[in-house]
């Protein structure tokens, strides 16, 4: 039996509260980053070793487990106009190689792209498709 091995991380953005931020990535676990760049400073991140990928659970302080929307909470942090882009990929053993995108703004408004939305493009190329995996 093969784990799923995800990797994940955002890019750089402004937030509203970084101490606020900074428990939210402590919430779920995320690594916080921050641009070195020039024209990007202040401007903060994260990366993800988790191994289910982007949360979609947190645990509190007992363990216990709570289901959270997190596109949601990740944009209350975000100041207007700024995008944070979350990709993920990951892997199982060479029988599964997924890629997954999501962007959102502060007013929870989200766009995302899923790398098995070739199979539905290539289609327009021919008829004979198989999927990449096993």
């Amino acid at each position: 039996m093969a784990n799923y091995v995800p990797f994940a991380r955002s890019n750089y953005f402004a937030v509203k509260d970084r101490p606020a931020f900074e428990q939210f990535c402590q919430k779920f676990g995320l690594e916080l980053i921050e641009s070195d760049e020039e024209d990007q400073k202040g401007l903060v991140g994260f990366l993800c070793y988790e191994e289910s990928g982007i949360p979609n659970v947190y645990y509190d302080e007992q363990g216990e487990s709570f289901d959270v929307d997190f596109d949601a909470e990740l944009a209350t942090h975000l100041q207007d106009g700024h995008v944070a882009v979350c990709v993920e990929i990951g892997y199982e053993k060479m029988r599964y190689l997924v890629g997954y995108a999501f962007a959102v703004n502060a007013k929870g408004e989200t766009v995302s792209v899923n790398l098995d939305e070739i199979y539905e493009r290539a289609k327009t190329l021919g008829e004979k498709v198989t999927v990449a995996a096993y």
